[in-house]
């Protein structure tokens, strides 16, 4: 029996392309370019598969789907788009489509795809209201994986293992997947074992009662059952001491865990997504993590590609963090293009956000040239040595000069037995003052802005200029 595909979109060479590749003695191609005539053509004749664009001149391709799908549920769908980003993988998976495939078009993958549809049977799935706000964005290859692999993996309730280099967004991911899961409309906890002391790790998780140790005045809940019904997200999980591992791996087990001091079993309802930027199975070799814990969250494993792997995203998300930041529309010149396309970024996406956060504060001007780029980038940190032999070497006024002045009125006095050493917090010390009040000259005093161009928080800021004495006309 002949099978029948329409297509739709508004590219005459594509569907021209689609068609030719389609079309046999056994399936029948009809295209289309619009909603509108899509929608007549529909209500005209049956078709086995439809084959449909996103973004079409008419309005939305997933309009169509959802009101084709209210008068037959088992319709089968193929969805393409270069609207290419999470909400659209996930919305076209909610929505039942058989395959969701951003153009440009693989016309091998589409002939595969069309091909598994066709055999197959459909199944009812539920469909959830999705939240437009973007958690992720990107348009790369890799990342499109990335976001069916999401898509899939909010419609379960396994443990999740998210796998990546630090600053690649292993949060964001955790919260796509709970915010688009059945467990959205409850809590999504987060808790960074490499931020908490050794010893405060197994209260805060599991919660404690009251007298369980010095200090416990008062029963307290503990992360888990503060992320009962929802999500509880393990961040930097590599970090947890062994020991507790082992009470985790009970609480995923049986589902249930007890107070720190306590005695009552406590019955919990909570999915586990964890991250790490560490290889867990070589801890598990070292004995530093547990076999049984690795392999109980890491059920499901999403990797996300550091951004030197996404270099289509770079550029993308270099003038989405310049329009998100910056009030006066700002601009990189063709040269800063080009520098911020083929650096490393160590630092991930958090690196170039940054970047772009200092860039909307510290540069003044609206087009942003390559040696704004390069003296407000985050370089790796280098050695102590390297820095005293790139420093001592330079010629220049400014700090440069300075740090030698001070090198060597310090290393005068370092025979002296009665000299205090201690060179860093001495230097430290000296160069303070000066960049506190440089900085905040620039801002005219506002401790606000010159704290968060420092990367200290205000108090912070509030204390160094009492202990530098610094003129109040400088800190308002």
């Amino acid at each position: 029996m002949e099978k029948r595909i329409l297509i739709i979109d508004d590219d005459f060479s594509l569907r021209k392309v689609i068609t030719r590749a389609l079309s046999s003695s056994k399936i029948s191609v009809k295209s289309v370019s619009t909603l509108s005539e899509a929608w007549v053509t529909i209500e005209k004749s049956n078709f086995d598969l439809i084959i449909c664009d996103v973004m079409l001149p008419d309005g939305d391709g997933l309009e169509l789907v959802k009101k084709v799908k209210k008068k037959n549920k088992n319709q089968a769908f193929i969805i393409i788009s270069a609207k290419n980003n999470i909400l659209t993988a996930i919305k076209a998976d909610q929505l039942e489509v058989f395959e969701y495939l951003p153009k440009p078009l693989d016309l091998n993958d589409l002939t595969i795809s069309v091909n598994k549809c066709l055999k197959s049977e459909r199944s009812l799935k539920y469909e959830t209201q999705i939240d437009e706000k973007l958690p992720m964005i990107g348009t790369s290859l890799v990342m499109q994986q990335v976001y069916k692999n999401i898509a899939k993996i909010t419609k379960t309730n396994h443990t999740v293992l998210i796998t990546g280099e630090s600053g690649t967004g292993k949060e964001l991911v955790a919260r796509a997947i709970h915010n688009f899961s059945p467990r959205s409309e409850f809590p999504f906890v987060v808790m960074n074992m490499a931020s908490l002391p050794e010893n405060l790790i197994e209260s805060e998780l599991f919660g404690y009662e009251k007298g369980a140790f010095t200090g416990a005045e008062k029963r307290t809940i503990g992360y888990f059952e503060k992320a009962n019904g929802g999500t509880l997200f393990l961040d930097e999980i590599g970090d947890m001491p062994i020991d507790i591992q082992a009470r985790l791996l009970r609480v995923l087990q049986f589902g249930e865990l007890s107070r720190v001091g306590g005695r009552e079993v406590i019955k919990t309802d909570v999915r586990i997504i964890s991250a790490t930027n560490k290889n867990l199975l070589n801890g598990v070799e070292n004995q530093t993590f547990r076999e049984d814990l690795f392999y109980r969250i890491n059920v499901i494993n999403i990797e996300l590609p550091p951004l030197r792997k996404r270099e289509n995203d770079i550029i993308f998300l270099s003038n989405h963090f310049l329009s998100k930041f910056s009030e006066n529309s700002k601009q990189l010149d063709n040269d800063a293009l080009g520098f911020v396309k083929q650096y490393g970024w160590p630092g991930n996406v958090r690196e170039l956000e940054n970047l772009f956060k200092r860039v909307s504060v510290l540069c003044t001007e609206k087009i942003v040239t390559i040696d704004t780029i390069k003296n407000l980038i985050d370089n790796k940190p280098k050695s102590f040595e390297t820095f005293i032999e790139s420093e001592t070497e330079k010629k220049s006024d400014g700090v440069s000069s300075f740090f030698n002045d001070f090198l060597e009125k310090f290393f005068e006095t370092i025979e002296d037995e009665n000299t205090e050493l201690n060179l860093y917090e001495k230097f430290v010390y000296e160069i303070e003052k000066p960049l506190i009040l440089k900085t905040l000259k620039y801002f005219k005093g506002n401790q606000i802005k010159t704290a968060r161009v420092l990367g200290i928080n205000r108090n912070t800021l509030r204390s160094k200029i009492a202990k530098h004495n610094i003129p109040k006309k400088f800190s308002k």
